[in-house]
C-alpha cells in the first residue's frame, strides 16, 4: 500500500457529528484475537487501518454551486481542492459554504471554491497513528 496523505479539518471546523476518523469496525474482529503488530498491542493503529470514506476532490475552479452538487451526491460535508497540477490546494467544508458564501450574499453559481477555501490543509501520513492524526485535529496544528 502506497503511503498517502490524509488532510485535517481546520480546528474551528471540529464537530462531534463530522465523518472522518471514527471508531473500527469490530465485525471482523474476534475478543480472543492476538494483536498482529506491536502498535495494536498498545490499541494504536495506523490512519491508513482505519475504514475512511475516499475523499471527494475536485478542481479549485469549480464553482460553490457545483461543490455544492457533488457534496449532495456523495453525501459528504467537505470537498478536497486541487490545483492544475493535481496537487492539494485547498479544503471547502459546508460550514464555509454556509459562512463564507451564504451569509456574506455571494451567489454560489458565481463564486469560485478558491476563494473560500482553506489554503495549505494540515494533514498526516497514511502510515501516522490514528492517535497523532486527532491530536492534530484537536490541536489544529
Amino acid at each position: 500500500m502506497t503511503n498517502q496523505s490524509v488532510p485535517l479539518p481546520p480546528q474551528s471546523r471540529r464537530n462531534s457529528h463530522r465523518r472522518g476518523l471514527s471508531a473500527p469496525d469490530k465485525s471482523h474482529t474476534s475478543d480472543n484475537a492476538m494483536p498482529t503488530s506491536p502498535s495494536s498491542i498498545n490499541g494504536e493503529r495506523a490512519v491508513k487501518k482505519l475504514r475512511l470514506s475516499k475523499a471527494l476532490t475536485i478542481p479549485e475552479g469549480t464553482t460553490v454551486f457545483e461543490a455544492c452538487r457533488r457534496m449532495s451526491a456523495r453525501r459528504m460535508d467537505a470537498v478536497l481542492l486541487t490545483d492544475a497540477n493535481g496537487l492539494l490546494s485547498g479544503i471547502v467544508t459546508d460550514k464555509d459554504i454556509a459562512t463564507r458564501v451564504i451569509a456574506e450574499g455571494l451567489r454560489p453559481e458565481q463564486t469560485v471554491v478558491s476563494k473560500i477555501m482553506t489554503r495549505s490543509p494540515i494533514f498526516v501520513n497514511s502510515d501516522s497513528l490514528a492517535i497523532d492524526a486527532l491530536q492534530k485535529m484537536v490541536q489544529g496544528t
